[in-house]
């Protein structure tokens, strides 16, 4: 659930209804692509429930999804098709936000704008950290448990309140969508 906290702790409650007013539910059968990339997109997706498997092209697993995670956001930002499949591991739903609905509400808020292109830069730069951490320590290596609790220690009180309102307002999408 960390990416959805990235994102949704930088939006305020206006953003959140205005989510639930323009997101749709669209609901996806185990096995059935969510995500190709030989087809464009038109929304960012934040999954409510289920779990999905990220694909190269060649079927090769890189990833798996669960609910909390956003899909849809490199596309959306680069303006380029996907370059991974994303299909589901079984039956899961997520809240579709249309680009259309976005740049329209870019254009109306323009704060909402600066809000949601400063959140999605800190949840791909926490990304491209893990990667780069992941490398640096090798893929089956693992933080202990030492090193876990001084990380968590050294996260400020602005952070820790961020990362609540985030998860209360994921929870209010689950309920409305649910």
């Amino acid at each position: 659930m960390r990416k959805v906290l990235h994102i949704l702790g930088y939006f305020n409650d206006e953003d959140i209804a205005w989510m639930t007013q323009f997101g749709r539910k669209k609901s996806i059968s185990a096995n059935e692509f969510l995500i190709q990339t030989s087809v464009q997109l038109s929304s960012i997706y934040f999954v409510l429930n289920g779990r999905f498997q990220i694909e190269l092209p060649d079927g090769t697993l890189i990833a798996k999804i669960k609910s909390g995670e956003i899909l849809g956001e490199m596309s959306f930002i680069e303006e380029e098709m996907p370059s991974v499949n994303v299909k589901a591991a079984e039956d899961s739903s997520v809240v579709a936000l249309d680009y259309d609905f976005m740049h329209e509400r870019f254009r109306e808020t323009p704060s909402f704008e600066a809000r949601f292109y400063k959140a999605i830069s800190l949840f791909l730069s926490s990304r491209l950290r893990g990667v780069a951490g992941k490398l640096s320590y090798g893929k089956a290596e693992q933080k202990d448990a030492k090193e876990m609790k001084m990380l968590e220690s050294n996260i400020d009180n602005a952070t820790l309140q961020r990362i609540q309102i985030a998860g209360e307002r994921f929870n209010r999408l689950l309920s409305h969508f649910s």
